[in-house]
């Protein structure tokens, strides 16, 4: 799967935010696998906004991160997914839940 940063922004956000043991470590692998280094956050000049709160960087250095999920990670995806249907969210953060969902699926 190819996830953008705007995307490993948002992954932690779609997440559940309690479950059991197993789920726990499911979510823990996967935030291990789209954590932005400290290098990628320099290179980027990724840094939150002091007076908006939001987060920003240089759009023209953004590379696209490709990772490969195990099965319980994908299902843990879709799930998350799944549960967030009735939520209100902005609709770039319904592009990513798009993307991720689809790409699930296909797998």
């Amino acid at each position: 799967m190819e996830l953008t940063i705007k995307d490993r922004l948002y992954i932690p956000a779609l997440l559940p935010k309690e479950g059991t043991f197993s789920q726990f470590n499911i979510k823990k692998e996967i935030l291990r696998k789209i954590e932005i280094s400290e290098h990628e956050r320099e290179e980027l000049e990724l840094k939150e906004n002091a007076e908006t709160k939001r987060i920003e960087w240089n759009v023209e250095k953004d590379t696209l991160l490709t990772l490969e999920f195990s099965v319980q990670e994908l299902e843990y995806l879709k799930q998350a997914c799944e549960r967030i249907t009735d939520e209100q969210l902005p609709d770039d953060m319904w592009s990513t839940v798009e993307r991720i969902y689809n790409e699930v699926v296909k797998q």
